[in-house]
Protein backbone atom coordinates (compact mmCIF):
# COMPACT_ATOMS: atom_id res chain seq x y z
CA UNK A 1 0.00 0.00 0.00
CA UNK A 2 2.91 2.11 0.58
CA UNK A 3 4.43 2.02 -2.30
CA UNK A 4 1.18 3.03 -4.28
CA UNK A 5 0.83 6.02 -1.92
CA UNK A 6 4.58 6.93 -3.37
CA UNK A 7 3.79 6.39 -6.88
CA UNK A 8 1.35 9.11 -6.70
CA UNK A 9 3.51 11.98 -4.56
CA UNK A 10 5.69 14.50 -6.32
CA UNK A 11 8.88 14.40 -6.23
CA UNK A 12 9.84 18.37 -6.33
CA UNK A 13 13.19 19.61 -4.81
CA UNK A 14 13.78 23.25 -3.97
CA UNK A 15 16.25 23.68 -6.77
CA UNK A 16 13.63 22.30 -9.26
CA UNK A 17 10.83 24.41 -8.09
CA UNK A 18 13.23 27.47 -8.04
CA UNK A 19 14.77 26.90 -11.73
CA UNK A 20 10.76 26.79 -12.83
CA UNK A 21 9.42 29.68 -11.00
CA UNK A 22 12.75 31.61 -12.67
CA UNK A 23 11.78 29.75 -16.67
CA UNK A 24 8.29 31.27 -16.12
CA UNK A 25 9.71 34.66 -15.07
CA UNK A 26 11.57 34.50 -18.32
CA UNK A 27 9.08 33.67 -20.55
CA UNK A 28 6.89 36.72 -19.13
CA UNK A 29 9.95 38.58 -19.88
CA UNK A 30 10.08 37.37 -23.21
CA UNK A 31 6.65 38.00 -24.09
CA UNK A 32 6.58 41.56 -22.89
CA UNK A 33 9.39 42.04 -25.04
CA UNK A 34 7.41 40.66 -27.75
CA UNK A 35 4.76 43.25 -27.27
CA UNK A 36 6.83 46.26 -26.67
CA UNK A 37 8.44 45.71 -30.04
CA UNK A 38 12.06 45.89 -29.19
CA UNK A 39 11.64 49.35 -28.12
CA UNK A 40 14.39 50.88 -25.74
CA UNK A 41 12.61 50.03 -22.65
CA UNK A 42 13.09 46.32 -24.02
CA UNK A 43 16.70 46.97 -23.68
CA UNK A 44 16.73 47.52 -20.25
CA UNK A 45 15.13 44.67 -19.28
CA UNK A 46 17.39 41.90 -20.13
CA UNK A 47 17.73 39.32 -17.86
CA UNK A 48 21.19 38.26 -16.28
CA UNK A 49 22.70 35.00 -17.47
CA UNK A 50 22.41 33.45 -14.28
CA UNK A 51 18.66 33.39 -14.32
CA UNK A 52 18.68 32.27 -18.25
CA UNK A 53 20.91 29.20 -17.31
CA UNK A 54 23.43 30.55 -19.64
CA UNK A 55 26.69 28.39 -20.58
CA UNK A 56 29.77 29.04 -22.88
CA UNK A 57 29.12 25.52 -24.28
CA UNK A 58 25.90 24.46 -26.27
CA UNK A 59 23.25 21.74 -25.82
CA UNK A 60 23.35 18.94 -28.49
CA UNK A 61 22.99 21.01 -31.74
CA UNK A 62 21.33 24.16 -29.52
CA UNK A 63 23.93 26.96 -29.99
CA UNK A 64 23.02 31.13 -29.63
CA UNK A 65 24.65 31.55 -32.83
CA UNK A 66 21.17 29.53 -34.26
CA UNK A 67 18.63 31.08 -31.67
CA UNK A 68 16.26 33.85 -32.62
CA UNK A 69 17.03 35.88 -29.81
CA UNK A 70 20.59 36.06 -31.30
CA UNK A 71 22.39 38.98 -32.24
CA UNK A 72 25.73 38.96 -33.72
CA UNK A 73 28.80 39.10 -33.19
CA UNK A 74 28.04 38.48 -29.45
CA UNK A 75 24.46 39.49 -27.75
CA UNK A 76 21.53 38.74 -27.33
CA UNK A 77 17.90 40.33 -27.29
CA UNK A 78 17.21 39.00 -23.95
CA UNK A 79 20.18 37.63 -21.97
CA UNK A 80 22.79 40.58 -20.61
CA UNK A 81 26.48 40.36 -21.22
CA UNK A 82 28.69 38.83 -23.74
CA UNK A 83 27.51 35.92 -25.28
CA UNK A 84 29.27 33.31 -26.91
CA UNK A 85 27.98 32.39 -30.81
CA UNK A 86 28.27 28.64 -29.23
CA UNK A 87 26.56 28.89 -25.91
CA UNK A 88 23.42 27.85 -24.68
CA UNK A 89 20.48 28.83 -22.58
CA UNK A 90 17.29 27.59 -21.54
CA UNK A 91 15.59 30.12 -23.15
CA UNK A 92 16.73 28.99 -26.94
CA UNK A 93 14.16 28.89 -29.08
CA UNK A 94 15.57 27.95 -32.85
CA UNK A 95 15.40 30.07 -36.06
Amino acid sequence: MDTVKRAYTLDISRRRAFLGAAQAAAAGVIVGVGLIGGSAAAATSKLDQKVASYQTTPKGKQRCDNCVQWQPPGDCKIVKGPISPAGWCSLYGAK
